[in-house]
């Protein structure tokens, strides 16, 4: 898994590419609540991430839970069907935002 990090007027642009699964769901998690900071206004682009296991999707969620505790928002978007098929079935998809496009996201995050 790569996880590529870019900042433009304060919105933190996180996109992971490859499969997030049980080997690679720590690695992510680790690097995106690394990047969550108070108040952080972040973009989750999911574009490059085909698969998602049960594993990602638990990370999803600690990551979500991060960002409430830190009062940091987060933005989902190139969310593919099958994973957003999975984080609805979970119940997941309904903590976090979910934009079309990364102009749709900034635009979420005020």
């Amino acid at each position: 898994m790569k996880i590529v990090v870019s900042e433009d007027g304060g919105v933190v642009f996180i996109e992971p590419v490859g499969f997030i699964d049980g080997k690679t769901a720590p690695e992510f998690h680790d690097a995106v609540l690394a990047l969550l900071k108070p108040k952080a206004r972040t973009v989750l682009n999911m574009t490059q991430v085909d698969f998602m296991s049960s594993a990602g999707l638990r990370s999803m969620l600690l990551i979500y839970q991060q960002a409430k505790s830190k009062e940091a928002k987060i933005v989902l978007t190139g969310v593919n069907n099958d994973i957003r098929k999975s984080m609805s079935a979970t119940g997941f998809l309904a903590f976090f935002i979910v934009a079309e496009t990364v102009q749709d996201a900034i635009s979420q995050l005020g």
